[in-house]
This record gives structure tokens, sequence and C-alpha cells, in this order.
């Protein structure tokens, strides 16, 4: 009792005092609360941002790029995806979509910048032509100036017929990629990826060679300009001028048009080389695919197999046999203008190798080109022809059966196997099978004993005479 009575004076100011306290500990915790808040709110966000942009995070995304830069699904689409790229560089193939996995984002428009680019160029290699046949007709017919006009006359025929294969392009591969996707899968990283690798192994050496022959072709025309220059104290513009010399006959001479006749001379020199690259990456993709199917017809074959397995690989086989046709219907002229090209400037070549060379730089450049074009050659020969010989392979494998799982399916597979032809051909005129390896080299010596009768040029070439 004594504690709750008292004097009331004190009694009052004791709960002053108390409540003061009292007030003042919420307010402290209230500041103690907001400031652990910010604090804690400030560590959320800073710990936040670090797994943002933290190492680790870092080292994922890259993880991830890495993996999927180097992830292959094994389709054709992705395969020849580089060799589209190249081949735009250069003006020709203007087809959209080219870096897509799908074959339904490729396609084909008039107004774009690659269908504009390539027109152009189309355009100027067409006017090319037209001045070296004017030369050839009107001023000098020998045999320079005839091989300068066909190799600028079939510059221009395979930039028109790649403009057109642009336009059926999206079709094929569409039909492409519907027979892969009924074939069996690949199973391991390796097998997906071959087919990329093969044909970056293809496009690296082909233009690292069409490179080197470009660079020794300048060297050796560097000698004309050193030894009797057409502008003296001009070498840049003696250079261009004698780049072009056949244009500039009938058109003065400027620097703009040296410069884009160089151009154009670049363009037509890769594109050359190009065409072969295309024809082998097209084949070697049609071989790795008959070949994808008889590997798995080759591991199943010793094993107890049923007649739905067969009439499935049959169905795959027929498929495939199809979409060769497709793709050959598509690239026949292409193909042909190969051919043809590599034929004659191989006979030309040859027929000059008996000619005195005015320098060292000609020795290497004519010598190096010979032996690019001879290799070259020939192995687009045995890529072609490996499309015939996987096609032909399944013939091996049907011996392998054990005789209690012979069955009719089987016996009518091998039939179809034995009789079809399936290759690509040169606008249908011929089929490219090894016996074509054969038969060219057979053409090359017949031609090259006719026209040596008739070759009487065992000179240097001077200046009067280039």
């Amino acid at each position: 009792m004594a504690r709750t009575v008292g004097d009331a004076t004190r009694r009052r100011k004791s709960l002053s005092l108390i409540n003061f306290w009292r007030g003042a500990r919420v307010d402290c915790d209230a500041q103690s609360n907001a400031v652990f808040n910010t604090k804690l709110n400030f560590r959320t966000k800073r710990r936040q941002n670090a797994e943002k942009f933290g190492p680790h995070k870092v080292k994922r995304i890259l993880q991830r790029a890495d993996r999927e830069r180097y992830v292959h699904n094994g389709s054709f689409l992705e395969a020849i995806k580089p060799v589209l790229i190249i081949a735009q560089i250069f003006a020709l193939m203007p087809v959209r979509g080219i870096s897509s996995k799908y074959a339904e984002d490729l396609s084909f428009s008039w107004q774009s910048f690659r269908s504009y680019y390539s027109l152009i160029v189309i355009v100027l290699f067409g006017l090319s032509s037209g001045f070296n046949a004017m030369f050839v007709i009107l001023v000098n017919f020998d045999f320079d100036s005839v091989e300068t006009l066909i190799f600028y006359a079939s510059i221009f025929a395979i930039s028109v017929a790649f403009f057109q294969l642009a336009m059926k392009w999206p079709s094929v591969v569409l039909e492409w990629q519907m027979v892969e996707s009924q074939l069996p899968m690949l199973r391991t990283e390796r097998e997906r990826a071959a087919l990329a690798s093969h044909i970056r192994m293809i496009i690296m050496i082909a233009i690292g060679c069409s490179l080197v022959e470009h660079l020794l072709s300048m060297l050796s025309s560097l000698y004309y300009v050193n030894a009797c220059p057409v502008m003296p104290s001009q070498p840049i513009n003696s250079y261009l001028l004698i780049n072009f010399s056949m244009f500039f006959h009938f058109v003065d001479y400027t620097p703009l048009l040296g410069l884009i006749g160089k151009v154009i001379n670049v363009l037509a020199t890769f594109a050359w080389s190009f065409n072969d690259i295309f024809v082998m990456a097209v084949s070697v993709s049609l071989a790795a695919r008959f070949r994808q199917l008889n590997d798995h017809m080759l591991r199943e074959a010793r094993l107890p197999t049923s007649v739905e397995f067969w009439i499935q690989n049959r169905i795959s086989f027929r498929n495939l046999c199809k979409l060769c046709t497709v793709v050959d219907d598509a690239i026949s002229a292409i193909t042909l203008l190969c051919f043809s090209n590599n034929l004659y400037f191989i006979c030309g070549k040859i027929l000059k190798s008996l000619q005195k060379k005015p320098s060292a730089s000609h020795t290497a450049y004519f010598w190096f080109s010979l032996s690019y074009l001879l290799s070259r050659t020939l192995i687009l020969s045995l890529y072609s022809a490996s499309v015939n010989d996987e096609s032909k392979r399944p013939l091996a494998i049907f011996q392998l059966v054990p005789r209690p799982y012979w069955c009719t399916e089987l016996k009518r597979f091998s039939e179809e196997v034995h009789m079809d032809q399936v290759a690509l051909t040169g606008l249908k005129l011929f089929r490219l099978t090894r016996g074509v390896v054969i038969a060219v080299a057979g053409t090359i010596v017949t031609y090259e004993l006719i026209l040596l009768q008739f070759n009487k040029e065992d000179k240097v070439n001077d200046c009067y005479e280039h």
C-alpha cells in the first residue's frame, strides 16, 4: 500500500517520467528498425546484383554460350550455313534466313538488299562479258583473249544459275529437312558434328588456295607494271588498267573505273572457285545422309530383324532417292558449268605449260594454279561420285543378313538398290559416278593431243604480246 498511496504530485512526476522513457524507447526502436531495414535492403540488392553480374553468373552464361556454339544438331541446314554466307559475300544465292536452324524461315524476295546486290553484280559480269566479246571480235582473236572471254562469260552464267537456284532453294531445303527427320537419329555429338566439320574444312582449304592463287596472279601482273608500264610513274593505275585492259580498249580509263574493274575481277575469281565448293558441299551432304541410313542398317544386319524394320528402311531409302532427284533438278546446270569450266581451263593451262615464262612469279603462279585446278577437279569428281557409291552400299550390307531373316521385303529392297541409278548429273547429260574421273582424264588427254598439233607459241610473252 505504501507504494500505491503517496503524494499525488510525486506520483504524477513518476508517471510522466515513465511515459517519457517509454516514448523515447519506441522512437529509438523505430529508428533502429528503419536503419536495419535500410541496411537489409541494401545488402539484398547488393547480393542480387552480385548474383546477376557476378563471376559465377558470367561463367554460367559463357559456358552456355560455348556449349550452344559447339553443340550440333547434325542437320544439312546447319552444315551448309557457312557456304551460303560466303556465297552472299560474293553476290550469290540471295536467300533470306540462312542463319536459322529451320527450313521454314528461309525465303527469297526480289525486294531485298541481297537480291539487289546480286542483280547489280550480274549486270557487271554481263557487261564485262560483252566488252570481252567485242574485243575478241573486233580487235584481237587469239587463245588468251578467248580464254578471258570464256572466263567472264562462264562467271556470268554461274551467277545467273545461282540466282535461279536461290528462288528454288527454300523448297529444296524444306524437302531435305522433311527427309532428314525420318532418318535414324545420329547417336553421338561426333556424328552430328561430322558433316559441318567436313564442309568447313572444304571451305577453308578451297578459299585459302583461291586467295593464294589470286595473290600470285597479282604478282605476275606486277611484272608488266614494272617492266613496261602503260602509265609511267603511276604503278597503281598501270596495274588497274592492265587488270581490265579489254574494257579500257573501248572506254577511257579513270581510277574509279579501274577500281570497279578490280572489284569485278576479285568477285569473279572467288565466284569461280565457289562454284566447285558448293557442288562439293551438296555432294558430301547427300552422301552423308545415305551413309547415315547405311550405318544404321549395318548395325542391325547381323542381328534378328523383322519385316517392319526393312520396310521402314526401304521407305527411308526411297525418300533419299527422291531428295537426290529434287536436288539434282535444282543444281544440275551449276554442275554442268562446274565441270565444263574445269575441263576447258585444264586443257588451256596444260597447253601453256610448254611456253616459257617471263619471270619467276609467272612460273609460280602458273604451276600453283594448274596444280590447284587439277586437285580441285579430282576432289570434286570423287565427292560427286560418293553419292552413287553410298546409294549402292546397301547391296553389301544385305549380304550380311542371316538366311533365317531374309524376307520378300528385303529382296524387293535389294532389287531397287541394284536397278536404281542414284547420282547427281550435269544437266541430265552425264551422271557423276567414279567412271567420270576416268572419262575426264581421257578427255583431257585427247584434247591436249589435238591442241598440241596447233600450238606454235613457245616464246616469252613480252610487253607488246601482253
